[in-house]
């Protein structure tokens, strides 16, 4: 028994085996299948995911509105100058101070001068998106000008180059956070120009949350506002001060560059049903550390320019739409400058010559051997107020009157401002009458004719004593826009 036992032995591991094997090879085949499975599987989730991302990227790409706008300006421009108190440059340079007799030197008054026909082409892209409670805006700039040739600067009008051309920059990128239903914070490069009554005069909505008196600076950092009832709002500001690049601003020396500044601001608006659709806007502005150069060229530039204090701006706003039930449009805006004064000092002031160029002492180009080119911040108080009217004749033709007026020590926060010759700064007058007309759904075209008119010099400066003046500039503009 035992013998056949053994010899059946072999006969039973060899099925044994035999069956093992089989099962080993059916599990092998089991795994693999289990793995081409989990590839197919891993694949198919890896492209879904990338389907998934593309659709939400798409997604989020189709609630961005793109809007265009492109604007064709022509501007005559004619200048008068006559005397300014304290301007003792004399033609061809004082040989006290080193000038060459022989060197002619145009005087900075008493002088007239006719500009050649300037012109200028603005392109901008707006964008906005929304999400949930989240919205983001943004805009982007391009500016070309003829000026690089002719530069309408009336400070430094023997500087014909380096101020202009063409230019490209972002001027607005921010995003809306709605916290709770009365609460958003902002953040980013800030709307803060082009504020009211701006708007008005080229037939826009409003495009800044402040009032362009008191607040009209390009500026990054971010807004919290709150809304009280249905119509009211309290914004409050944080934010840093900057200047665009000189090609933006090519027209004009009457603004100062930015090169520090950190703001404070709170500011308020209430929508009333008075008189009209009326808007009330008040607030107030403290600029502080602040550091700033006058606009006179490339020789210029933040080494010239010193922490010389803070200033505080006061303002209050009505603007009134429908007027009385009527197609007029009416607006009045009052403001007060602040100044305070640290001691320091920036200098402008010639006081030699090398080379037929005017040099301050510290080896600086310099404009004048006028006291008014020296100083600390302003000592004074300062005001002014804007006011206008527009007069719809039908849906797509209107006209316009606007005056302003700023004191001797009428200092404006508008650096950032969109206005071609920044009228708001100006220690005088400035009176303009325009009209426009829509001719097409998206196009539209503006005349205008405007006047300003300088009682003092420094017209946009934060520093030295103003000094009397009697300068008149004479713009006629013609501009075409279209809006998409």
């Amino acid at each position: 028994m035992k013998k056949i036992a053994l010899l059946t032995l072999p006969l039973l591991l060899q099925a044994s085996e035999s069956e093992l094997t089989q099962k080993v090879q059916y599990l092998e085949q089991e795994l693999q299948q289990l793995k081409e499975q989990i590839d197919i599987n891993t694949q198919d989730s890896l492209e879904n995911r990338e389907i998934l991302e593309t659709v939400e990227k798409k997604s989020i790409l189709d609630t961005i509105n793109f809007t265009p706008e492109i604007l064709l300006r022509l501007d005559k421009f004619d200048y008068t100058s006559g005397k300014i108190e304290g301007e003792n440059t004399t033609v061809g340079g004082d040989p006290a101070l080193g000038g060459d007799p022989t060197n002619t030197i145009q005087r900075r008054d008493e002088f007239s001068k006719h500009y050649d026909i300037a012109s200028s082409i603005r392109f901008r892209l707006n964008m906005d998106a929304q999400m949930d409670n989240l919205k983001f805006y943004g805009r982007l700039l391009y500016m070309n000008s003829s000026q690089s040739h002719q530069r309408l600067c009336i400070l430094s009008h023997d500087i014909k180059t380096g101020t202009a051309g063409s230019a490209f920059d972002t001027d607005r990128a921010y995003v809306d956070y709605k916290v709770s239903k009365p609460l958003t914070f902002s953040f980013g490069i800030l709307p803060t120009t082009a504020g009211t009554p701006m708007q008005f005069a080229q037939n826009k909505k409003r495009n800044s949350l402040f009032p362009a008196l008191v607040f009209n600076m390009n500026t990054y950092g971010m807004i919290a506002t709150k809304q009280f009832q249905k119509n009211s709002y309290i914004r409050f500001v944080l934010a840093r001060a900057y200047t665009l690049r000189p090609q933006f601003y090519p027209y004009q020396c009457n603004r100062e560059n930015i090169d520090n500044a950190d703001i404070v601001g709170l500011y308020g608006d209430t929508s009333l049903d008075l008189l009209g659709t009326t808007l009330l806007s008040y607030g107030v502005n403290v600029l502080n550390n602040f550091k700033a150069h006058p606009y006179l060229g490339p020789d210029v530039d933040s080494s010239n320019a010193h922490d010389l204090g803070t200033m505080v701006t006061f303002g209050f706003g009505i603007d009134i739409e429908k007027l009385l039930q009527t197609d007029t449009t009416f607006f009045l805006h009052l403001a007060l400058s602040n100044p305070h004064p640290n001691g320091s000092q920036d200098d402008y002031k010639i006081t030699h010559y090398l080379n037929g160029v005017g040099l301050t002492d510290r080896g600086y180009v310099g404009f004048t051997e006028a006291d008014y080119a020296t100083g600390t911040m302003i000592q004074n108080n300062g005001y002014a107020f804007f006011t206008g009217m527009k007069y719809d004749i039908d849906k797509n033709f209107n006209f316009g009157l606007e005056f302003n007026y700023g004191s001797k020590y009428w200092f404006s926060a508008t650096q950032g401002s969109e206005d071609t010759f920044n009228k708001l700064s100006i220690r005088g007058y400035a009176t303009e009458i325009y009209t426009t007309w829509k001719f097409h759904k998206y196009l539209n075209t503006k005349i205008s004719y405007l006047n300003i008119h300088e009682n003092y010099t420094g017209s946009g400066w934060h520093f030295g004593e103003p000094a009397h003046k009697d300068a008149t500039q004479s713009i006629i503009s013609f501009s075409l826009e279209a809006r998409l």
